[in-house]
């Protein structure tokens, strides 16, 4: 569906409001499609690196809008209402497409045995760790920011505006967090496969523990 050329101007108000809003499902569900593929790059890459240079990978989806009836309205005022909702549906529109480039700069960085994490790079201006040196920070919003683009989109207030979603975002935390050790998923593992007997969880945690 090439909606880059879509025009729903000339409709009439209740028309032009349900059009947005399927519009806006339409492409809050494509943003989520990326956002699990993404997921699944990231997994395919720790599945491939020892145990202890593993990350907990995270998963965080768009809330999907439901359609709704247009409210009603004064003549005044529904103009920035159709606005508003263009505004929104422009924006994950571009969400979708910077998702597309986001994904392919993912696959191209796997393909290089050097870079030891292929998904974490600024989102923004494309610098990984492995090269700069810098510290990626993990957005509640789905996007990765260096320090560096992090100074530059920060407004008063340390109030940080993503670049791509155009809006605040809060951080999930940062890229250099503590690594999943050897002991650790040995301790999952283990309660994964002795799930149900209490016991033996038990005493796998106990053994573990000692070990430390």
């Amino acid at each position: 569906m090439d909606t880059t050329q879509l025009s729903i101007r000339g409709l009439d108000y209740t028309s032009e409001y349900r059009a947005l809003q399927v519009l806006q499902v339409y492409f809050t569900v494509l943003v989520n499609r990326q956002l699990r593929r993404r997921l699944q790059l990231e997994q395919k890459v720790m599945r491939d690196l020892p145990a202890p240079r593993r990350f907990r990978t995270i998963l965080l989806l768009e809330p999907v809008p439901t359609l709704s009836k247009p409210p009603t309205l004064i003549a005044t005022d529904i103009q920035n209402t159709l606005q508003f909702l263009e505004t929104k549906v422009r924006l994950l529109r571009d969400r979708v497409e910077k998702g597309k480039e986001l994904i392919s700069e993912i696959e191209r960085r796997m393909q290089n045995s050097s870079i030891a994490f292929p998904t974490h790079f600024c989102h923004t201006c494309i610098v990984g760790s492995e090269f700069g040196g810098v510290e990626i920070l993990l957005t509640k919003c789905g996007h990765r920011v260096c320090q560096t683009c992090l100074a530059f989109e920060t407004y008063q207030g340390g109030v940080y505006e993503c670049p791509i979603c155009f809006r605040p975002a809060d951080f999930v935390g940062r890229e250099k967090v503590r690594l999943i050790t050897g002991i650790e998923a040995g301790l999952q593992a283990g309660i994964s496969r002795q799930k149900g007997s209490k016991k033996k969880d038990a005493s796998v945690l106990k053994m573990l523990v000692t070990m430390v």
